[in-house]
């Protein structure tokens, strides 16, 4: 849904600014990324970090499947409250494990998450300070980037709407309804 809303306010600002000559270019950010130097160490350090937490993640997998298998040989030998007490260290295992997972890996809240953030923010900060540099030497008005979901990197501040839109709405100026 934001890309279709995006494109449209862009097109929008575009027929907005035709007397203005209007420069476009785009970058691929993820090809900056992956030739940055500093970038591609934050990555290597990162690989690490999560190859260990994945080690560890594997290793309780393989201590649960060893537990299950050994469970599964013995339990028609063992007494009830050993039986129970075996149930209940396998569970605790595999609640472990599951919690670790989410813990290491949970896509929103996740310690890889929040590693890569610390990591990586300050590297895109500069990429952006330098794409913003590049498009003003150069006369670019948007800079846009072919990878990703950040669509617009760079946009000359004399064509943002924003505040006559807010102003407008503000004032409760009259908004044609749609043609649809």
């Amino acid at each position: 849904m934001r890309k279709p809303l995006f494109l449209s306010v862009f097109i929008a600002s575009c027929f907005v600014v035709t007397a203005a000559q209007v420069k476009m270019a785009y970058v691929d950010s993820q090809v900056i990324l992956r030739e940055l130097p500093e970038a591609q160490k934050a990555q290597k350090e990162l690989d690490e970090v999560f190859k260990g937490w994945n080690d560890e993640l594997e290793k309780m997998g393989k201590d649960l499947q060893l537990g299950l298998e050994d469970y599964q040989k013995k339990k028609d030998l063992m007494k009830p409250d050993a039986k129970d007490a075996e149930e209940k260290r396998l569970t605790d295992l595999q609640v472990r494990a599951r919690q670790y997972q989410a813990d290491k890996f949970d896509p929103r809240t996740g310690e890889a998450v929040q590693a890569r953030e610390k990591k990586l923010t300050p590297i895109r900060e500069k990429v952006l300070r330098s794409i913003e540099m590049v498009a003003k030497e150069d006369g670019f008005t948007f800079v846009f980037d072919k990878a990703g979901d950040n669509l617009l990197l760079f946009a000359d501040a004399k064509f943002d709407l924003t505040y006559k839109v807010i102003d407008r709405l503000k004032r409760g100026a009259a908004v044609p309804k749609s043609t649809k």
